[in-house]
């Protein structure tokens, strides 16, 4: 049976370092997802890890979209959401603090309780980093273990 683990940081070392444990453990990478609305930020995670590039969504195609990225990476700050890995497909994009349809939504629809994905939503609006993954129950365990070795931040 598979189970969500999300784990937050205050900045993109503790992130990195933590990534880099899991694939020193043998998790792969394809089963990691890193969210944040600092484009930047995102951008080192990923080179220093290995990880894709991070992806804003479906929104984000044409040359509106081409405009919109431009702009969002000149202020390295967006109120919507870039995400790295296979949560891209679901999250990117996602709106950041807003009353419509945006992060809070998409989070619940992937089985967090509303509650928590407030909160999740609020660390982002403060900068904080997400790790996200997908694992066995078997897994989860261990998984925490090595997430909150690197100064995991509390919700």
């Amino acid at each position: 049976m598979k189970q969500l683990i999300l784990s937050v940081y205050r900045t993109r070392q503790d992130a990195a370092l933590a990534i880099y444990q899991l694939l020193e453990k043998g998790y792969e990478k394809k089963d990691i997802s890193v969210l944040g609305k600092n484009k930047k930020e995102l951008s080192i995670i990923s080179r220093d890890t290995g990880l894709k590039k991070p992806e804003s969504g479906i929104g984000n195609t044409g040359l509106f979209g081409e405009i919109k990225d431009l702009i969002t990476s000149m202020e390295l700050q967006s109120e919507i959401l870039w995400v790295i890995g296979p949560a891209a497909r679901k999250l990117a994009g996602a709106e950041i603090g807003t009353k419509t349809d945006g992060l809070v939504v998409g989070l619940i629809g992937l089985g967090i309780p509303e509650e928590d994905a407030q909160k999740y939503e609020c660390c982002l609006m403060n900068d904080h980093i997400i790790i996200m993954m997908v694992c066995e129950r078997r897994d989860g365990r261990g998984i925490r273990a090595i997430l909150e070795e690197h100064h995991a931040v509390a919700i």
